[in-house]
């Protein structure tokens, strides 16, 4: 891939998330229109997204193959990341409580908000197939592993009704319009345009949460820098080296590196409000890897591409 057309692509990222920063600091964008805006990217563009991509795709063998291919690829990826997370937390010297977070910050990285908009951006339609399809994998880890990981002894049960949501919704309904190609007239266009509202939805999202954060709080707390080299760099340099004398279709093995290299999930706060844990570490952890991933996402795209 040209680097230009990548900086290009990360410097829009760059802008529009500083966008939404600012108009969070002057009130324009406030909680309940932050609430809103996510709800219109969760339940319309997204979905909007994923039916718009797969309607452009070919539905061939080679396809299916590569379908199948990103599935149990994206499978591994988390089972490697769950376990991974699991052989570090064991060495750190901290509470149960942090543990817990660590690996959910490290096991469940940000493929929706800000891996789908990335990918959109720099592959052709077929890639945000596959990431949907590591969004929907990931769902099937976060409502599995991520609920007993903060409700163990907590008599919580696994919430299955989770994993059918608006993605697999779009996925089905995607593959469904593709299938028996029935003409669409305007609608296709309609679902074309709101597509294209998810990537600058989602980066003004990023950008006005990060103005919860202040920043002399991310310098005291040593597991943070952990966090980041890990999440950032290390974790996906070692997916590269892994995936890399694998015979994988070209797309599904780049696509799995990237999500790996994606910063932490805002999941991670939400659980840790939910079941009590530490918020706080968690909202720094999201932060700060959001933040440097403006700088580390281009790198780990250079390499690969």
């Amino acid at each position: 891939m040209d680097i230009n057309v990548l900086i290009n692509q990360i410097l829009i990222l760059f802008i529009i998330i500083t966008l939404g920063f600012v108009l969070k600091k002057q009130n324009i964008i406030t909680d309940d229109f932050k609430k809103g805006l996510a709800s219109i990217l969760i339940q319309v563009t997204i979905p909007a997204l994923i039916i718009d991509s797969i309607l452009k795709i070919k539905l061939d063998r080679a396809m299916l193959k590569n379908l199948a291919a990103a599935t149990l690829v994206s499978f591994l990826v988390f089972l490697f990341l769950i376990i991974i997370s699991i052989l570090i937390t064991g060495k750190m010297r901290c509470s149960r409580d942090k543990k817990n977070i660590f690996i959910f910050l490290l096991a469940f990285p940000n493929v929706g908000y800000m891996g789908i908009p990335v990918v959109s951006s720099i592959f052709p339609p077929e890639g945000v197939v596959y990431t949907i399809i590591y969004n929907i994998v990931y769902n099937v880890y976060l409502w599995t592993y991520g609920v007993h990981l903060f409700s163990s002894n907590k008599n919580s049960k696994i919430e299955w009704r989770k994993l059918l949501n608006q993605g697999t919704l779009a996925l089905i309904i995607g593959f469904l319009l593709l299938t028996i190609r029935i003409p669409l007239g305007p609608v296709r266009g309609a679902i074309e345009i709101i597509a294209e509202m998810t990537f600058p939805v989602s980066m003004l999202i990023i950008g006005s949460s990060l103005t919860t954060v202040k920043i002399s709080n991310l310098l005291k707390d040593k597991y943070l820098y952990y966090q980041l080299i890990l999440k950032l760099i290390l974790l996906p340099l070692a997916g590269f080296l892994i995936l890399k004398p694998f015979k994988l279709p070209e797309m599904v093995k780049n696509i799995s590196i990237i999500m790996l290299a994606m910063p932490c999930g805002a999941n991670t706060v939400i659980f840790a409000e939910k079941y009590n844990g530490d918020k706080l570490f968690a909202s720094e952890a999201v932060f700060l890897t959001t933040l440097f991933s403006l700088i580390t996402i281009p790198l780990i795209i250079w390499l690969i591409l």
